[in-house]
Order: C-alpha cells, then structure tokens, then sequence
C-alpha cells in the first residue's frame, strides 16, 4: 500500500453533490443539478482522504480464432468485468476513454471528512528555479484545483496526492459503489 494518502476533491462543474439524512444517523450522498441551500453543496471543495493502490491497466488479446478477437482493458488482479463493475464504467467507455494504457486508482481506507475542506487549507510544493543556486522548494497555498491531479501537503507537511473527480463520479465512490478511479496518467509517487 502506498505511503501517500489521496484527497478526493469534488470539481466545481454541475451537478451539485451534497449529503442527505437517509435514516437517523446513516447519510448518503446524492446529486442533482439544481440545488437551493448552496450550503449544503460540497462541489469546489475536498471532501475525503484515502489510501490507495495503483495498477496499470493494459490490453489483453480475447478470442480464439483469427479473424474474430479483441483486445480489453485488464490488469494484473482484474478482468474486464472486475474492472467494469469496480470503476462503473462499462466496456466501451472503458476502451473509449484509455485507448490501450492506463491504471487503476484503487480506493482504500475511505474516510469522508465532518467538514469538506477548503484548497486553501493544503499547500502545493514546487520546484522553482534559483539562478544563483539552482533549485530551491517553494510551498504555496493551492488556490486553483488540478485538473488531473497534483501533490498537495498540511501544514504539518504531510503529503498528499489532491485528486479532482466528476461529482457524480465521487457520488458513488462516497457511497461505495466505485472503488477504482480509473486515470490516463498518475504521478510517478503513485507507482511505488
């Protein structure tokens, strides 16, 4: 399991996701594309942090005879029907969207947070040039979201990779649905 945790951030784009009351005590998380207490929506915002595990998607040859195979997304654990039920993508969105490579972000250990947090409250940690020295590390508040992913830390400079996920996406990693984000690319941290 990797060191680093994920914080999953809900993208600013409609629809709105927030939670509801199911039951005393037992919430779910919904969404809709109109909403009236904009208080109540946790879009733009960070809204969990988890564990996870990284597995390269790749294609593999399905078909016995010559002129009538295919090739579908798997991985080393997964089948492609593994794969569709865990990322709730069917076969050919799956296909569509990586074209021959990509991984599987597996969610883990997911904690959803009381409050949803601001970006302001994580800081990105960058390289920047120095002429004189070289390089030196700048720590800035992340006021803008990635639109893929990025590192982020606390202020008691803990690491992080911040995530940014569809709302209906992370709806129904919220609630348990989906436990694999699928990605084109991940930061080279995710692969150890």
């Amino acid at each position: 399991m990797n060191q680093l945790k994920a914080l999953l951030y809900c993208v600013k784009a409609k629809p709105y996701l927030y939670e509801q009351q199911k039951l005393v005590g037992d919430t779910f998380f919904t969404f809709e594309p109109f909403i009236k207490n904009k208080e109540d929506i946790v879009n733009g915002k960070i809204v969990a942090e988890c564990d996870f595990e990284v597995e390269e998607i790749f294609e593999e040859l399905y078909g016995d005879l010559d002129w009538q195979h295919d090739y579908l997304p798997t991985t080393d654990t997964m089948s492609i029907v593994d794969l569709e039920r865990k990322s709730c993508l069917n076969r050919e969105e799956l296909i569509n969207y990586l074209k021959d490579k990509g991984y599987a972000i597996h969610i883990k250990n997911l904690h959803i947070f009381d409050e949803p947090k601001e970006l302001s409250e994580y800081y990105s940690r960058e390289k920047k040039m120095n002429t004189f020295d070289g390089y030196e590390w700048v720590c800035e508040s992340i006021d803008k979201a990635p639109q893929n992913m990025m590192y982020a830390q606390d202020e008691k400079e803990k690491q992080y990779i911040l995530i940014s996920i569809k709302p209906e996406w992370l709806c129904k990693i919220l609630n348990g649905d989906k436990t694999i984000e699928v990605r084109k690319k991940v930061l080279k941290e995710m692969l150890k």
